[in-house]
C-alpha cells in the first residue's frame, strides 16, 4: 500500500454489529495490518462514529490521563499546555515519530487517529514501518542494533517511567518496537547513547506521510508503526482511541522479521 495511494486503500466498515459484512471488514482490516503495520478507514465523521468504529475494531478502550470516561482522546491546539513534557501532541508543532505509551509496562497495541477537522495547512500524519527501521539496523549497523536491543537500552517517561529495549524480540521471529526521541521523555543508556544518530537518520529514511481529510482515520499497530504529526496551521482536530485488537483482526503478538545467522553477530538477529 503505497501511502502516497493511501486514501484508495481507505476501508469502509459499512454494516454495524450483527450485520453482514462487518467480519469480512474486520478481517481486509486485519490483513492491511499484518501487512503494513497500520490501515486506513472512512466514514468516521462523527464522535460517535469515531466510538463505535473504535468498539468494533478495539474491543475495551483503554481510559488514561487525557482521554474522557469514554476513552477517546480530543488532540487538538491547547496552548501553553503543549510546552508542559508529555503534552506534545496538543500543540501545532512537529511532533516526533514515536510509540504511544513508552512509559507503561505494556504499551496499548493499537492506536485509532480520526480526523475531524483538518488544517488550514500542514498537519499530515507521520508514519515509520519499524519492521523497515530493525531490517535497515540489521544489516547496515549491526552494532547499533546489539545496543538498542538491551533489556535497559531506554529509559521512558518521567519519575514513574520504564526501563525497556527500544527493539524487542519476543521470540518466534517477532519484534516489538518502543522508542520516544523526545529528550524530556527518553534517555538511553551509555551503551546506546552513541548509536541516536544512527536512529535518528533509520527513522528518518522511512517516513513517511499521510493527509487525513474529516472522516478518515488511521488504525495504526503500535508495536510496529511510530506515529507522529507534522506541524500545522488552522484549527486541526483529531479524536483518538488506545485498545487491544478485535480477535477477528488476527494479530500475533509484534511484527515478523526474518532471520538469518549470518547477520548474529553474538546472538540472532534479522538480515534484510
Amino acid at each position: 500500500m503505497p501511502l502516497n495511494a493511501i486514501t484508495d486503500d481507505f476501508f469502509q466498515l459499512g454494516p454495524r454489529r450483527g450485520q453482514p459484512g462487518l467480519d469480512r471488514a474486520r478481517e481486509r482490516i486485519g490483513a492491511s495490518l499484518r501487512e503494513y503495520g497500520f490501515a486506513g478507514l472512512t466514514g468516521l465523521r462523527t464522535r460517535a462514529d469515531v466510538l463505535e468504529s473504535a468498539h468494533l475494531l478495539l474491543g475495551e478502550l483503554r481510559v488514561h490521563r487525557d482521554s474522557g470516561p469514554d476513552g477517546l482522546t480530543v488532540v487538538r491546539d491547547l496552548g501553553e499546555v503543549a510546552h508542559r513534557a508529555g503534552f506534545g501532541g496538543f500543540g501545532r508543532e512537529e511532533l516526533l515519530p514515536h510509540t504511544d505509551g513508552t512509559q507503561v509496562a505494556e504499551p496499548a497495541r493499537l492506536v485509532l487517529l480520526a480526523c475531524q477537522a483538518g488544517a488550514r495547512s500542514g498537519g499530515e500524519s507521520i508514519l515509520v514501518d519499524g519492521s523497515a527501521v530493525l531490517r535497515e539496523l540489521a544489516s547496515a549497523h549491526p552494532d547499533a542494533l546489539t545496543a538498542l536491543t538491551q533489556p535497559r537500552a531506554a529509559y521512558f517517561g518521567g519519575t514513574a517511567g520504564h526501563f525497556a529495549p527500544v527493539l524487542r524480540q519476543i521470540g518466534d521471529g517477532r519484534w516489538q518496537i518502543r522508542l520516544r526521541l523526545d529528550p524530556e521523555l527518553a534517555r538511553f543508556s551509555p551503551d546506546a547513547e552513541p548509536h541516536l544518530p544512527t536512529l535518528r537518520d533509520t527513522v528518518r529514511r522511512h517516513l513517511r506521510t499521510v493527509l487525513l481529510r474529516p472522516g478518515q482515520a488511521l488504525l495504526i499497530d503500535n508495536s510496529r508503526t511510530l506515529h507522529g504529526r507534522a506541524a500545522f496551521t488552522g484549527e486541526r482536530l483529531m479524536l483518538r482511541a488506545l485498545g487491544t485488537p478485535h480477535p477477528r483482526l488476527r494479530l500475533l503478538p509484534g511484527f515478523a522479521a526474518a532471520l538469518d545467522a549470518r547477520c548474529s553477530h553474538g546472538t540472532e538477529q534479522p538480515c534484510a
